[in-house]
């Protein structure tokens, strides 16, 4: 529920103005009140006076977020008329927009957006105004619930049939227009060895595409935004300052990129199975293990996020360990939150002991590894990939690709495992890594099932993650700031974005861009039909 906290402050804010407005009837009383009142002489006559119409209360609230919450079409007009300004946030970062919005105010939003209010303004949760009224209803009924509460003494009454059936219209209200869409540009750049084609030609909605596109051009830190659709490059775009050129760091988009390191290990014999012990690859630890759950973890249990590892920020002591790059003795080090299988616990250190187990077994790091064993297959060229104290590249994160590279595994696992009709990985190891071991994955101690308004129903497989978006299963690779290699199977597509990694930045500021990046995403593949 958190992403719609934007609209909450409406729940409280009215307290101090309740008495006020049952005994004022003055015009000369504040322009908050007459507002609330439904005053409209009144609000003009401080039109004219040239009251400010921006001043907020003791709560946040401008004379126009009342105006939309309480439905008073005339007055937010008069207010729009004069001069208001559209884009006044509260405390939470919303709009006027994502208030009206939000409660579905349809003729308040169509003044707001003729006179220019900006539909690409995200909230304090990277919300926009079309993202608030994105959600399934009955998950956010208990906000609008506490709303109808709260504010019943001054005479809110919410309509929640009305609501229900107007979500979807303002969605459509909130969408570019005609001649905005044909302004945008998306076509590749380049064929550089892929096929080219339109969203026409394979059967996507081209306006779908640039209505994707026309929210990316307001994002600040989006380097790349990819499509692919059937094995062709349909839209491009770069972002920010990045070029198709650009190496960007990828974060843990990269352990998706081990995992399918991990197959070629086992098809070529360097390693055993799949469920062969974890410790066999330290040796120099395993006689420390004073903890006999560690010595039963699998390379399974590595792969699924379920060896019982923490997430690493959970703890400052977690995050210092990852700091270090001394990673071999934080297998004794890190003590475990449940018995290896029993449960899903985001864990960048498990993906570095697997980057780490597969470079031993091959007596090479793990670069060159994927340098002569994947990259060479695919055509790339792999970038700079840090490493930790001892000279293992991390397997958990920190490889730089191009934004098509990196599209690349997509194509992959997309095909089975076969890159332009080259059998890459086993087939049996795609449909294995991208299984739903987890029903509980998500990254932070709060085991909610959703990322925002439209990624629902997270799960994972072998460093890959899977949810429910609309109507459409999705498998992604996803990484810190906003990376993500999305595979849309039932459309036979690919939606690839890079932006800035936010390094060893993990703060409100780099969790809002990137899931800014995951909303935008998120509302197309929403948008896009079922077949």
């Amino acid at each position: 529920m958190r992403f719609l906290s934007a609209v909450l402050f409406v729940v409280f804010c009215f307290c101090s103005l309740s008495t006020q407005a049952q005994t004022e009837q003055s015009p000369s009383v504040s322009i908050h009140v007459s507002v609330l009142q439904g005053n409209l002489d009144a609000v003009k006559q401080h039109i004219e006076a040239g009251t400010d119409l921006n001043q907020k209360d003791a709560f946040g609230s401008c004379p126009l977020v009342l105006a939309a919450v309480f439905d008073k079409t005339d007055i937010a007009k008069a207010l729009i008329d004069a001069g208001a300004d559209l884009s006044i946030r509260n405390s939470n970062g919303g709009t006027p927009l994502h208030v009206a919005a939000f409660l579905c105010r349809t003729d308040i939003v169509q003044a707001l957006l003729d006179h220019g209010a900006d539909r690409h303004l995200r909230d304090n949760f990277a919300n926009t105004p079309a993202d608030s009224v994105a959600a399934p209803f009955e998950e956010v009924k208990p906000v609008y619930d506490s709303m109808a509460r709260s504010l019943a003494p001054l005479g809110l009454q919410l309509d929640y049939e009305y609501i229900q059936q107007t979500r979807p219209k303002i969605i459509q209200m909130l969408r570019p227009s005609a001649d905005e869409l044909a302004k945008i540009d998306y076509a590749p750049q380049t064929a550089d060895g892929w096929d080219i084609s339109t969203p026409e030609e394979q059967g996507l909605d081209p306006k779908l595409v640039a209505e994707l596109y026309d929210d990316a051009a307001a994002m600040p830190k989006l380097y790349s935004l990819i499509i692919i659709k059937n094995d062709k490059i349909v839209a491009e775009q770069y972002y920010n300052g990045a070029t198709i050129d650009r190496k960007t760091r990828l974060a843990s988009v990269t352990k998706s990129f081990t995992s399918a390191l991990t197959a070629i290990a086992l098809e070529k014999g360097i390693l055993q199975n799949i469920d062969q012990k974890m410790i066999d690859s330290f040796p120099e630890v395993a006689d420390s293990i004073t903890d006999p759950h560690k010595k039963q973890i699998t390379i399974r249990h590595l792969l699924q996020m379920r060896a019982g590892y923490p997430w690493e920020e959970m703890k400052q002591e977690y995050w210092d360990g990852i700091l270090s790059g001394d990673y071999v003795p934080l297998i004794e080090k890190t003590p475990l939150l449940g018995d290896p299988g029993s449960q899903f616990n985001y864990s960048n250190l498990s993906s570095n002991w697997l980057g780490i187990i597969i470079a031993r077994a091959a007596d090479t790091n793990l670069k060159t590894f994927a340098q002569d064993n994947l990259f060479n297959q695919i055509d790339i060229e792999c970038g700079e990939w840090s490493t930790d104290a001892h000279g293992n590249n991390n397997g958990c994160g920190n490889l730089h690709l191009t934004a098509r590279d990196a599209a690349k595994l997509g194509l992959i696992y997309l095909n089975n495992g076969q890159y332009k009709g080259k059998q890459i990985i086993p087939a049996d190891w795609v449909e294995a890594s991208l299984e739903n071991y987890s029903t509980d994955a998500w990254i932070t101690k709060d085991k909610v099932n959703h990322i925002g308004p439209y990624f629902r129903d997270l799960g994972y497989g072998y460093q890959w993650w899977s949810a429910q978006v609309g109507d459409h299963d999705i498998d992604f690779a996803w990484g810190h700031g906003g990376q993500l290699v999305i595979l849309l199977h039932d459309k036979n597509m690919i939606v690839a974005t890079t932006t800035d990694a936010f390094f060893l930045q993990h703060d409100d500021e780099a969790w809002w861009h990137e899931k800014s990046t995951i909303n935008m995403v998120g509302k197309f593949i929403k948008a896009l039909p079922a077949n």
